[in-house]
Parts: C-alpha cells; structure tokens; sequence
C-alpha cells in the first residue's frame, strides 16, 4: 500500500512538473507569448518614440490601432518582424507615458535607440 502511494505521489509530481514547465508563462517570464508574426531573430532592443505613432495589434498599417504613443515614450522591443513590402515593426512593450504596460506593434521608422526617461 505504501509502495502504491509513494508511486501515485511521484506520478503526480512528474505530470505537474510536465505542465508546468510547457506553459507560456513559466517559459515567457513578464512577456506573453511571443506573436507568430515576429520572423526575425534579433535580440530586444530599447528604443523610444521619435515622433506620435500607433501602438497596433498587428505590424501593419492594416492592423487595428490599440493606442497612440506620443514623442519620446519609451518601448522595449521583444522581436522584429517585417512586412511583405519591407518595413521593419517592433513587438514589445511600453514602458512610459499613460499607456505603460501595453503590448502591441510600433513602427521601427519611428522609432530610435535608447531610452528617453
């Protein structure tokens, strides 16, 4: 009966460990998931708004637009993808302004290293 249980125990722990470590969040830290639509494997960057520009929920200008960052907000880029037609937008996260703690898309034209606060 007791081999029975330690056996049981040691099961459960072995399944539990197997859920826990395939997760999202035990692998991605702060981060969600990272989106499909990052194709480049670039390390994370920090950058900061140049001028106003539309935090997406997608890279393109197709995308729907889930914020407007103003100039000089600072953004910490997970990943880079690029568009069919070239154009290089950064996934990540906002890290200043009203709309700190978002997720979304920026375009990297209107974006430059550093962080400005």
């Amino acid at each position: 009966m007791k081999r029975r249980l330690i056996s049981t125990v040691a099961a459960m722990v072995s399944v539990l460990a197997t859920m826990m470590c395939s997760s999202p969040s035990a692998t991605a830290g702060p981060w969600p998931p990272k989106p499909k639509a990052c194709n480049t494997d670039g390390a994370g960057a920090q950058l900061h708004t140049i001028e106003a520009v539309r935090l997406r929920a997608g890279k393109g200008t197709s995308s729907r637009v889930v914020t407007v960052l103003s100039k000089n907000t600072d953004f910490y880029a997970e990943c880079w993808g690029v568009t069919a037609d070239d154009a290089w937008w950064a996934y990540g996260r906002v890290l200043s302004g009203p709309d700190r703690e978002r997720y979304g898309w920026v375009a990297g034209a209107y974006t430059a290293t550093g962080y400005r606060h």
